[in-house]
C-alpha cells in the first residue's frame, strides 16, 4: 500500500512537473510573438532614433528603428528586476528638467511648380483627408484631432458658411490646411441647372475667402461630385479658367443619411480599397457631430496601414470620375459669357486687392520656421528629442516612450495582449503606459508615442520649472 502511493505521488509530480514546463513552453512563444505587434502583421517598434526622422512624425524611415524584440526581453508585472534585462536600464531619477531650446531657423522655400505641372507620385504611400461643407461649429474639433496628430488636410468649404465662421477659416489657413472651393450654397438645382449660376457661385466663395483670410483656391469640389452632375462643357469651363477639380477615391458614406453613426463611417473606411494614394471623403457641417467621432479611428487605421498624411495642392494628381452617359440634369451647354465669368474667380485684376492661393507662397515669399529641440535633464543624462519628432499638445508634448524611458534609466517591452508599453527600472518599479487609451498614447507609423509630462508624473518622477 505504502509502495503503491509513493508510485502515485512520483507519478502526479512528473505529470506536474512536465505540464509547467509545457505551459512554460506556450508563455514564452507567447511574449515572443508579442513583442513585435499589437494585431496580426502589424509591426509595433518602441525606439526611433533621431537618424530615421525626416522632420514628419508621419512620415518616419521605419526600416532605422529597432524592434522591442530585438533587443528586450518582456519583464512581467510583479517579477523583480535585481538585473535590468536591457543595456540602457539603470537608476530611476527623481527629478527631471524638460527645457524646449531653439536650435536654428530654416528658411522654408516656396515649392517651384509651373501651373498645372504635377509633382511624380509620393514615394510613401499617402492618404489625403478632405472636409466638405464647412466650416461649422465642428470644424474647431476637427482641427483639433489634426493638430494631435500633426496631420494636414484640405477642406472643401461652402461660401456662405465662410460669411459664418470667418474666424474658422483664418485658422484653417493659420494651420497650415489646404482651402478648397466647395461653391457657395450647394443647392444642386441651381449649380447643376446652367454653368452660369455654377460660375457665379464659385466666384462669391472666391470673394468670401479673401475677404476672410486672404486668399483664394484653384482647388474646386463640385457638390455631389462630377459624376452625372457635370458634362463636357463644365469640365472644360473650369480648366480653362485654371481650376483642378477633385473627386475622391474613398467615400466615409457619412452622408448617406442622417445621423450616420461613428462605428458605420469606420467601419466604411476599412472596407474602402487601399491605393498608393487615397483621397477620402469625409463632413464637417453642423450635422456631422458622428464623424468627428470617427476621425481619430480612421487616422489610426490608416497611420496603421504605414499611410502618411498630407494636404491636396495643385501638383497632387487631380481624380475626377468619369463623364456620366446620361445626365441628372437637362440643360443647355456652358456658353462663352459663362466662361469668361467664372475665370474672375482667381484672376488678380489690376488696382484689385492681392490674395495668394492657399496651399501656395506669395511670389518670392519665405517664411522662417525655428527648429527646436526638447531636451529631458535627468541628473548627468541628456535625452534630446530633435526638431521633427516631437508634437506640442496643449501644455505637454507627444514623444517616442521608449527614447524616454531609456533615457530616465528604464527599460521597456512590448505587451501584446494589453497593447501596452511596459517599463522597468532598477529599484524594482513596473510601470504599464496603455496605448490608445483616453491617457494620450498611441501608436504612429509603428513607434509607441507618449505625453511626456504626464508619463512623468505616472512614473513618480518630479518636473521641475519648465524652462523654454
Amino acid at each position: 500500500m505504502v509502495r503503491r502511493r509513493i508510485v502515485r505521488a512520483v507519478y502526479a509530480t512528473v505529470i506536474a512537473v512536465s505540464a509547467a514546463a509545457f505551459s512554460g513552453w506556450f508563455v514564452d512563444q507567447g511574449e515572443a510573438s508579442g513583442e513585435l505587434g499589437g494585431s496580426v502583421g502589424e509591426k509595433v517598434y518602441l525606439s526611433a532614433p533621431a537618424a530615421a526622422y525626416s522632420g514628419d512624425v508621419n512620415t518616419m524611415n521605419a526600416a532605422g528603428f529597432t524592434a522591442a524584440g530585438s533587443s528586450v526581453k518582456p519583464t512581467a508585472i510583479g517579477d523583480t528586476a535585481a538585473n535590468p534585462s536591457d543595456e540602457h536600464s539603470g537608476s530611476k531619477v527623481s527629478t527631471v528638467t524638460v527645457s524646449v531650446k531653439t536650435v536654428g531657423r530654416a528658411a522654408v522655400e516656396p515649392a517651384q511648380h509651373p501651373a498645372g505641372e504635377r509633382q511624380a507620385e509620393p514615394a510613401n504611400k499617402t492618404v489625403y483627408l478632405t472636409f466638405d461643407d464647412g466650416p461649422s461649429k465642428l470644424t474647431g474639433e476637427v482641427l483639433d484631432i489634426l493638430k494631435k496628430n500633426s496631420i494636414h488636410a484640405t477642406f472643401f468649404v461652402l461660401g456662405e458658411q465662410v460669411k459664418a465662421h470667418p474666424e474658422l477659416l483664418k485658422r484653417i489657413v493659420a494651420e497650415g490646411h489646404t482651402v478648397g472651393n466647395h461653391t457657395y450654397d450647394h443647392v444642386y438645382k441651381e449649380l447643376y441647372g446652367g454653368f452660369g449660376e455654377f460660375a457665379k457661385q464659385v466666384v462669391k466663395t472666391e470673394e468670401a475667402l479673401q475677404e476672410a483670410a486672404g486668399i483664394r483656391t484653384k482647388l474646386v469640389r463640385a457638390p455631389g461630385g462630377t459624376f452625372g452632375n457635370f458634362d463636357q462643357s463644365y469640365f472644360d469651363a473650369m480648366k480653362g479658367a485654371g481650376y483642378t477639380l477633385f473627386d475622391w477615391t474613398v467615400d466615409s458614406g457619412d452622408s448617406v443619411r442622417r445621423g450616420v453613426p461613428a462605428s458605420e463611417i469606420v467601419r466604411n473606411i476599412h472596407q474602402s480599397k487601399l491605393s498608393h494614394e487615397t483621397i477620402v471623403l469625409l463632413h464637417d457641417s453642423q450635422s456631422h457631430a458622428e464623424s468627428v467621432k470617427a476621425l481619430p479611428d480612421i487616422i489610426q487605421y490608416y497611420k496603421n496601414k504605414g499611410y502618411a498624411f498630407a494636404a491636396l495642392t495643385e501638383q497632387v494628381k487631380p481624380v475626377i470620375f468619369r463623364l456620366a452617359d446620361k445626365l441628372k440634369w437637362s440643360r443647355a451647354k456652358a456658353t462663352a459669357s459663362d466662361r469668361e465669368l467664372v475665370g474672375r474667380g482667381i484672376a488678380q485684376e489690376q488696382g484689385a486687392k492681392p490674395f495668394v492661393f492657399s496651399g501656395e507662397w506669395a511670389v518670392g515669399q519665405q517664411e522662417e520656421e525655428q527648429e527646436r529641440e526638447l531636451i529631458v535633464q535627468a541628473g548627468e543624462r541628456s535625452v534630446v528629442f530633435p526638431s521633427g519628432s516631437f508634437s506640442q499638445i496643449g501644455e505637454d508634448w507627444q514623444v517616442s516612450l521608449r527614447n524616454l524611458a531609456e533615457g530616465i534609466g528604464g527599460s521597456v517591452s512590448w505587451d501584446n495582449g494589453q497593447r501596452a508599453v511596459r517599463v522597468a527600472f532598477a529599484n524594482g518599479e513596473r510601470y504599464e503606459v496603455r496605448i490608445g487609451g483616453s491617457g494620450g498614447s498611441e501608436l504612429r507609423g509603428g513607434t509607441a508615442y507618449a505625453p511626456l509630462l504626464a508619463t512623468l508624473k505616472q512614473f513618480g518622477i518630479t518636473t521641475e520649472a519648465l524652462a523654454s
